[in-house]
Formats: structure tokens, sequence, C-alpha cells
């Protein structure tokens, strides 16, 4: 069955010879490449001819699969494929040291809210420590512009997954205005239909083997995206901060993509299992879960405070976010990378939601680890 039955709707059509001519003749890096959008960025920033691709993933096999396809569709590329952990700051500095990109696309993240619930030290680490090395070594080495692919649920999170990456916003959009040589973008958009943990392929193995299916919510609805439309749009939105496009620089707004209607995901499957010839709640049963921690009902792609303004591209939105200045946003990060770094989950899920009053820590919200610094600190 192919996306656009899914989705009931098209697939977005989109001009990209603005996004080409912002990529030739660039060197471009992308971290998280080897990951489902990641992977998309490099297959499409190769075939508008970059002078160098440094692809970045901490995933050995994913990167070997990347690199394998890259290098074969497009053999005269320069290229170099790393492996780099992005919370590791001196590793990330020998690299731009020698790729000394023009541009960055920064996909790298821990994305999967269930997991990241259990797991709050480790996703805090990768989804702000990692971006802030990021952005600030892009700075240092003088990148041209630099764009964070953020996510709908980072709006009024309720998973501390969607916390990090409003945290990680707070600091590109605080980079954005506090200087004038590295220009940050940030693309929210929802979820991309057969990306790694989501539910298309989940239910495509869950009809093969007969079901049941398994919808955690009657009501729950998403935003969907092909991953091509994904990563067409977020390389759309990256060249309209492009110096001579002119289109909102320097202001700390964030780019949201117009993704259509919400799609509910009983519908989703009940489409899956039809396509698959059978019949829904009948031949394949449809088991409803229960939410699970950090779960929504349905996401939205901007705060009812933030002011949506048109771009003059179809499918792209400009959005007004709150925002922290600089110098009292620094100490707040600097706290919550410090709890990270000890494990110490309790005092972490605080920070953040310090800093990010909307996030709602939950009683689920929680790290079953112990540390010898948590153990320390309790014995004092």
């Amino acid at each position: 069955m192919d996306s656009a039955q899914l989705l009931d709707r098209a697939p977005r059509h989109i001009d990209l010879r603005q996004a080409e001519r912002f990529i030739t003749g660039k060197r471009v890096m992308i971290t998280g490449a080897g990951g489902t959008i990641g992977s998309e960025l490099s297959r499409q920033v190769a075939n508008f001819a970059p002078s160098e691709l440094t692809l970045v993933d901490n995933s050995e096999f994913n990167l070997y699969e990347i690199d394998l396809e890259i290098r074969g569709r497009y053999p005269d590329l320069s290229m170099r494929s790393v492996l780099v952990d992005v919370c590791r700051e001196a590793h990330l500095k020998r690299l731009f040291e020698k790729s000394a990109p023009h541009v960055v696309l920064h996909a790298a993240a821990f994305k999967h809210v269930p997991i990241v619930e259990n797991n709050l030290a480790p996703a805090a680490l990768t989804n702000i420590l990692g971006a802030k090395n990021v952005f600030d070594t892009a700075i240092e080495f003088g990148a041209e512009a630099v764009t964070f692919i953020s996510t709908d649920k980072a709006v009024n999170p309720t998973s501390f997954m969607g916390a990090t990456k409003r945290v990680a916003e707070l600091y590109a959009q605080a980079l954005d205005i506090a200087q004038t040589g590295t220009r940050f973008t940030t693309v929210r958009f929802g979820n991309v239909l057969g990306s790694t943990g989501s539910v298309a392929p989940l239910f495509q193995r869950q009809i093969a083997q007969g079901g049941p299916i398994t919808v955690t919510h009657k009501d729950v609805q998403r935003f969907f995206m092909t991953t091509r439309e994904a990563v067409q749009l977020v390389l759309e939105a990256a060249s309209l901060c492009d110096e001579s496009n002119r289109v909102m620089t320097h202001d700390g707004r964030i780019f949201v993509l117009d993704m259509g209607e919400p799609v509910r995901i009983v519908t989703l499957a009940e489409r899956m299992i039809s396509a698959a010839g059978l019949r829904p709640h009948e031949d394949i049963e449809i088991v409803y879960t229960g939410l699970r921690p950090g779960e929504k009902l349905f996401e939205e792609v901007f705060h009812d405070l933030e002011r949506l303004v048109r771009t003059g591209v179809e499918g792209i939105l400009l959005a007004s976010p709150s925002m922290i200045d600089l110098p009292l946003l620094e100490p707040r990060l600097e706290e919550i990378i410090g709890y990270a770094v000890d494990g110490d989950a309790d005092a972490l899920a605080g920070a953040v939601n310090h800093l990010v009053p909307e996030f709602r820590v939950t009683p689920n919200t929680k790290e079953q680890i112990s540390t010898p610094s948590d153990r320390a600190r309790h014995a004092d």
C-alpha cells in the first residue's frame, strides 16, 4: 500500500530549486546520518552535488549502510563517514576541523517516547548536550548555517523526549539571536511513515503474524508525512535562511511543516489491514492497550501563543515561540547537563521542567537507575 493511500492525500510536490542552490558546491555535514531522516537527507543532499558530504553517526551498522548506498550511487562525490558520538565534544571538534562544513543538518537524537521515558539521562545527554556540542562547534569553526530537526512533541510536551527537544530548540533560538556568524534554523514536523519505531512497520509485522494489531487508544491521532516529503521540506526550510534569500534570518523563529490533517491511528490500522486483503475487526483484531507514559491523544505543531507567519513557500510556516536570552539560558543548560552526566533522574526531570514549565513531570517520568553520585547525594 503506497503512502498516499495511507495518508488519504496526495504527496506534496515541492519545488527544490532554492534548496539545490543552497546545497550545491557547499561542504555539508549530517549528524544522525544513518537514521530514517538522516539517511534520506543524505540521499537528497548527495543528489544536489555538494562539494563534500560528511556523514556522522554513532551506529556502525547504520553508518555502513548509508555509506555503501551513497558511494554506490554517487561514486564521484567527495565524502567521509565518521563514527562520532555527538556527546563527545573533543571528537566533534576534530571532525569539524577536518571537514569545515558550510552547512550542518543536525538529525541525531533519541526519539522513541516510551524508551526515553525510562532512560532520562542518556536521552538528555544526546538530545540536549549533543545538540549543544554540535551547535557550539559549528559556531567555533565558522559554519554558515545549522538546521536543527525537531518534533511536534516539543510543543506542550508531556513526554521527556519532547521536553528535551524543546530545550534544544531554545538553545538554537538563543544562538540565532545572539550572534551573527552562523544562522540557526529549527524545523518541526510530526511522525514519519515507515521510520524506525513508527507504527506502520509494527502494524505490517502484526498483520503478517495474523494479528492482533495493538493501538494505544481508539481516539489517538497523529500528523504523518512520508520520509521524502519531510526531508524535502527540511531542505527547503533550511534554504529559506540563505543570506541571498533574506527570509526571517536571525530572529529565532521556528519553521513548522504543514502536514495536513491528523490521521487516527486506528484508521491507519484499518487501511493497512484492508490493503492486505483482509477485513478489519474480523480477520485481524484491533486491541486497545492504553496510552503509554508521556504519550498524548493528539500532537500539536505549534503552541497556542505562537503566531504563525506565511513564508511564501507552500507547506512551510513560521512560528514565533517564546525565547530565553542566552545569558539566562546557559546556566540552566549546564545544570541539566550536570544532572544528566551524574544520572540523577529526579533532579534532571525537575531541571527540565524548570526550563520548560509546560512540561509536567509525572510519576512515570523516572529512570530506574542508581549511580555512585546518587548514593553519595542521598547519604548526605
